[in-house]
């Protein structure tokens, strides 16, 4: 096996034992889990993120009672995550100054649109974008429209990004993009609009029929803003 196969395998264990603690709802064992596997260099940020946490986020089987997970128990497991993403501010912060320093690459506002109440692959992007060099606010879930246009006139931010995750909220999302269209029109703003979530995951193409500049899949994506790659 490659070093790389090695890994994949490795990463594809600790998301299973990661599982099996959120599986437990042990909110404990998963935060200690996540830093002990990042202190020791098992996983960086990315990985953790991206191929840990995000599937664990987005898995609607409980192997441990053997069913469809309920509703409540969709909210416990994302309360457990995000716990995790907030022990794993000091990383984060280390990893940013080891990749960027002291630079930032500007300021980015992350959003959900009216009525979605799904913030937490928000809050992923948002730190990855914190990773990446930028400067973030996260303003998350169910903000009004006017609101995110007060945001982007106060704050001048490179991009505003809009995280979608209930397809049915991409109308919403459409209004609020076509708001920030004519701000920027109107004002001159330089900012950018982004879309992002499980709701552009099948259907890419509705990021041009909702007006937004360009969809981010994920921290790759992120990185190329701007035109360059670390």
């Amino acid at each position: 096996m490659t070093e790389s196969t090695d890994r994949t395998a490795g990463i594809r264990a600790f998301y299973e034992q990661f599982r099996a603690r959120l599986d437990a709802e042990d909110t404990e064992a998963c935060v200690l889990f996540a830093l002990a596997r990042l202190d020791a260099g098992e996983l960086d940020i990315v990985e953790l993120y991206e191929q840990v946490l995000a599937p664990a986020a987005r898995e609607q089987h409980c192997s441990r009672r053997g069913r469809q997970l309920c509703i409540w128990e969709e909210h416990v497991r994302t309360s457990i995550i995000r716990t995790v993403l907030e022990c794993c501010l000091p990383h984060l912060m280390k990893s940013r100054r080891q990749r960027s320093g002291d630079i930032s690459r500007g300021r980015v506002v992350i959003v959900c649109p009216t009525e979605e109440y799904h913030e937490l692959g928000a809050r992923m992007a948002a730190d990855l974008f914190t990773l990446c060099g930028y400067d973030v606010t996260f303003v998350g879930a169910n903000t009004p429209q006017q609101e995110i246009v007060d945001a982007a006139l106060l704050l001048h931010p490179s991009y505003i990004g809009v995280s979608v995750t209930n397809p049915y909220n991409l109308l919403a999302a459409r209004r609020i993009i076509q708001h920030l269209r004519e701000v920027r029109s109107r004002t001159g703003a330089g900012f950018r609009i982004v879309v992002g979530g499980q709701a552009f995951e099948q259907h890419p193409q509705l990021v041009g029929e909702l007006g937004a500049d360009q969809l981010l899949r994920g921290y790759d994506d992120i990185l190329r803003l701007g035109g360059d790659k670390q």
